[in-house]
């Protein structure tokens, strides 16, 4: 598909296309990265060094000639400076991982902002400035309203924590859109993935997605 001919449309389809794929190859993509490392050793670990570590697994994965070809199309990156008006230099924003999806034209990317969940850190950090508010308050800026959130579960379980979630995004001061509650997108043995959509500072539609990933102890 290309948009070199046919009617004026053509773009704009093409771009969904592109994002539709955005969003379901940098899952997969954060997917094989997180099975690619020694969970139990980062029970313990802080953000950033779990966050490091998630990203240079992915890399690996878009190098290995065993991998699906689309990887080819992608960049994934670390603590990437964010350009939002009136803030410049080391005083930018930064975004713990950003997937930006390669293709003539521009570029639509998917930023995840991570945090850590158990072991005393809680839901305000994940819900708060910090977290899914910074993508509300347009503090992170988007590529096409969609954004991504990480939880690195330490503690409990990802039911656990996804439980609090729902709950927590249910008591409506997260700007959550009419029917925009958090829901299963897709269900994977190891880990589901949740979808919340919400209204932005600005006013438009905000769409994200939550993968909580599992780095607790297994219970004896």
């Amino acid at each position: 598909m290309n948009d070199t001919t046919g009617s004026g449309d053509a773009p704009i389809l093409l771009h969904e296309v592109y994002t539709y794929e955005l969003r379901i190859h940098a899952i997969t993509l954060i997917i094989l990265g997180y099975r690619r490392l020694s969970i139990a050793s980062f029970a313990l670990a802080e953000e950033d060094e779990i966050t490091g570590e998630l990203v240079r697994s992915i890399r690996l994965v878009t190098v290995d000639q065993t991998s699906p070809e689309w990887v080819d199309h992608y960049e994934v990156r670390e603590q990437v400076p964010q350009n939002v008006a009136g803030i410049f230099g080391k005083h930018r924003p930064r975004m713990d991982i950003e997937v930006e999806r390669h293709y003539r034209g521009p570029r639509p990317c998917i930023g995840f902002e991570a945090k850590r969940l158990g072991r005393g850190k809680r839901l305000n950090a994940y819900l708060g400035t910090d977290g899914l508010g910074a993508f509300l308050s347009g503090h992170y800026p988007t590529t096409h309203g969609e954004a991504g959130m990480l939880g690195y579960v330490q503690e409990n379980s990802v039911e656990h924590w996804s439980g609090n979630l729902a709950r927590e995004l249910a008591r409506g001061q997260y700007q959550v859109s009419a029917g925009g509650e958090m829901r299963t997108l897709m269900t994977d043995s190891e880990m589901p993935l949740f979808f919340s959509e919400h209204t932005d500072s600005r006013g438009k539609p905000l769409s994200v997605i939550h993968l909580l990933l599992s780095f607790a102890p297994p219970v004896s």
